[in-house]
């Protein structure tokens, strides 16, 4: 299903009433740019790990980083 997202607010909108496996997204919106094509190193990667929790329900893309 498709949706004409014209606005920020239309995207945030739509975006917010999305669900998977019942549940709804928290959807906020962030105002400045980031940089592209920064990567980490994979050892450095590996330190923060530990500190990464992983949903049950959807672990590819619903990852919390808890503080140390």
């Amino acid at each position: 299903m498709g949706a004409i997202l014209g606005s920020i607010d239309a995207a945030l909108n739509w975006a917010s009433n999305m669900t998977r496996k019942g549940i709804k997204p928290l959807v906020h919106l962030l105002e400045g740019t980031y940089e592209k094509g920064m990567k980490v190193l994979a050892k450095e990667l590996e330190q923060l790990q530990p500190f990464w929790q992983r949903s049950e329900a959807s672990p590819k893309w619903d990852v919390t980083v808890l503080p140390s």
